[in-house]
């Protein structure tokens, strides 16, 4: 059987110096007094680059100043044209927060067309069309016209419109021709007492009142009416 044995430890202290935190001034913490103790320094609350403004009027103590393209409380609002998942059209190259549009392209993603069909003026009622800065001419009917104007008329358009016009010259020579001989006959009737038709109308009216009276002297011939005698043996 072992016997307990007690042992005693002793502690020697030596003489040295408490070490005693500096005070450090407001707004301020650290062994050297170099960190900043605000709500600012201490959370960073701010994103996207946005820096953080003490305001102890208001509730949360601080407000964020958010660069160009980005909103919300901490600046987590992204609007910026160029941002993942939305990309530049037409052509349109990120540079930062904007797309840089090619020539002809405008808007925020370079969605819209700059037209410079204004001083342009197309003819036989074509239709000016703008693409990326250049214009053309959209013609109507590109068998009957063409040309950068659309100034150009084809063979085919050009007979059609010489028998029209043709038509038209006879049709309107017929007209005068014929408005011109009744002012003549008014003229010659009511100014130099002549009637060019007057004879002509007197004798084709004697012509039928002769046929009227012919008709009514000629006497129908009589139905001609044979007798003949029967006898009868009595």
């Amino acid at each position: 059987m072992k016997l307990l044995q007690n042992k005693t430890t002793s502690v020697s202290y030596t003489n040295s110096t408490a070490f005693v935190a500096a005070a450090c001034p407001a707004g301020t913490i650290g062994t050297s007094c170099s960190v900043a103790s605000d709500l600012c320094s201490m959370t960073n609350p701010c994103l996207n680059s946005a820096t953080c403004q003490l305001n102890s009027t208001l509730e949360i103590g601080y407000y964020c100043i958010c660069v160009t393209g980005f909103s919300g409380t901490y600046c987590e609002l992204n609007h910026r044209s160029c941002r993942p998942g939305v990309t530049c059209l037409n052509g349109g190259a990120c540079n930062g927060a904007v797309c840089v549009c090619p020539t002809g392209k405008d808007g925020a993603y370079c969605q819209n067309e700059v037209s410079i069909c204004g001083s342009i003026k197309c003819e036989n009622d074509a239709q000016c069309v703008s693409n990326y800065g250049n214009w053309s001419c959209r013609c109507t009917n590109n068998e009957l016209y063409s040309g950068i104007y659309c100034e150009i008329e084809s063979s085919s358009l050009r007979a059609k419109q010489l028998i029209s016009r043709s038509l038209a010259s006879v049709a309107i020579g017929c007209l005068v021709a014929v408005i011109t001989f009744v002012i003549l006959m008014d003229v010659l009737k009511y100014w130099f007492k002549i009637d060019p038709v007057h004879k002509d109308v007197d004798a084709s009216k004697n012509k039928n009142e002769n046929n009227e009276r012919k008709k009514k002297s000629i006497k129908p011939k009589q139905p001609v009416i044979a007798v003949r005698f029967r006898y009868i043996h009595g």
